[in-house]
């Protein structure tokens, strides 16, 4: 069973004045694209970690048994927070976990799959999609992996914590692993 923490919290500050994930591309906010795709993908459960207009975000979030919400308290401190506060959330039966980020809509349900499924053949380490020898978003870590994310900190998500350790590459097909959305221009891709 894999759970997928997805961030939620940050101050868009790249953007602008506005909370980016609230913002219309085709259509629709970019926080949805990440929710649905991950509702449709083999993720057991989701907890979305809000900080910055959470009361906003929430009404963006479909009901669904699958999704839990909780608020990261200390959002301005960075990326690494909402990590922390998310893994609190995840269900106690779930032997790893996804770091998902919500600005990422390009990324379809197959991929999270794929990660999964790949991951599954070795639950011992993580699990890093790459695209053309780069690597991207999500990475899927063993829950044997929750004391040493306990550390990390600021704005650098877990990064530091794979290159102290070794992990799995699964090969995506698609550069949706790299593309996330920060500024105005990106809604235009």
């Amino acid at each position: 069973m894999i759970s997928a923490i997805l961030l939620a919290a940050g101050t868009s500050s790249r953007y602008g004045k506005d909370n980016k994930l609230l913002v219309k591309y085709k259509k629709k906010p970019l926080l949805s694209y990440s929710l649905k795709a991950l509702l449709k993908s083999k993720v057991k459960d989701i907890v979305v970690v809000l900080g910055k207009d959470k009361q906003k975000i929430l009404e963006e979030i479909p009901q669904n048994r699958k999704i839990k919400v909780i608020f990261n308290k200390n959002y301005k401190r960075g990326m690494a927070s909402s990590i922390l506060t998310g893994l609190k959330k995840i269900n106690k039966s779930s032997h790893g976990f996804m770091v998902c980020l919500s600005d990422m809509p390009k990324i379809k349900s197959s991929t999270y799959n794929k990660i999964i499924n790949y991951f599954n053949k070795n639950k011992k380490i993580p699990c890093v999609p790459c695209y053309k020898n780069r690597n991207g978003n999500p990475v899927c870590f063993p829950i044997s992996f929750k004391p040493k994310i306990k550390n990390i900190k600021g704005d650098q998500g877990a990064k530091k914590i794979l290159l102290m350790n070794n992990f799995n590459k699964v090969s995506i097909s698609s550069s949706s692993i790299l593309i996330d959305f920060d500024k105005k221009s990106d809604f235009k891709k």
